[in-house]
């Protein structure tokens, strides 16, 4: 018998966009991450512990403890089945539960036979992935247990929220500087061709040919206005809400 697939959740799309947004996948090893993969381990006593993320063909770990690989194929991986529910999903015994009883991880050398996933869940009710804890023999968790298991992967979501936070705040930093710099230049500039424009006009009146300084008036209230409503499009992004951090 083959394993079923996972079913796809119904926001898949935006939620894959905002795992982009993010910018976590493929990101280096990260000691605060690692710190709470290893506090997990051994609060558990389990071998194994995971923060992942579920990219749209693989399972990619941004932390992992007591495990080599780097990321799975999101087919047969269980946290593809966690991200699904919104509560801890529980594998006590993978060897009886029909869940899982097919899944290569379970059957194969592997030997997975607990498997505990709290969902990572986002800003704007997105579940990126999760921090499982995993095992080689059958146990369950007792409620203080999941409350702890939820309590870290609360933590997870809350420093990713604020690496992110913290892009935007740099972003919008950055934005600001070159923003200031095009401004200095289209000011100086604007002055430039004001300044000749009535010197056209001044030459103009002093020859006593008023009609001929008109145009040049013109043209430096033109440009006026041009620069004004350039700078007032440029502002836009500024009034855009910024996540807090």
């Amino acid at each position: 018998m083959q394993p079923a697939s996972p079913t796809i959740p119904d926001n898949e799309a935006s939620r894959l966009a905002a795992i982009r947004d993010h910018a976590i996948l493929d990101t280096p090893p990260d000691g605060t991450f690692d710190r709470i993969t290893r506090m997990a381990s051994a609060l558990f006593q389990v071998p194994i512990s995971i923060v992942s993320i579920v990219d749209h063909d693989r399972i990619w770990f941004k932390s992992r403890h007591g495990l080599e690989v780097e990321q799975i194929g999101r087919d047969p991986g269980l946290c593809a089945s966690a991200i699904l529910e919104d509560e801890i999903w529980l594998i006590e015994n993978a060897r009886t539960d029909p869940r899982a009883l097919a899944n290569p991880l379970v059957a194969g050398e592997f030997g997975l036979q607990f498997y505990a996933g709290a969902p990572l869940t986002m800003k704007g009710g997105f579940n990126f992935g999760t921090l499982c804890i995993i095992d080689h023999e059958p146990r369950t968790l007792t409620p203080a247990e999941r409350e702890v298991l939820n309590d870290l992967a609360a933590i997870v979501v809350d420093e990713m929220e604020l690496r992110y936070a913290a892009r935007q705040v740099a972003a919008d930093a950055q934005f600001r500087v070159e923003l200031a710099e095009r401004r200095s230049h289209q000011v100086t500039q604007l002055n430039d061709d004001v300044v000749q424009c009535l010197a056209v006009a001044k030459l103009a009146l002093e020859l006593d040919e008023p009609s001929k300084a008109l145009p040049s008036i013109d043209r430096a209230l033109i440009a006026s206005k041009q620069l004004l409503s350039s700078m007032l499009d440029e502002s836009q992004p500024l009034r855009r809400t910024r996540p807090s951090v």
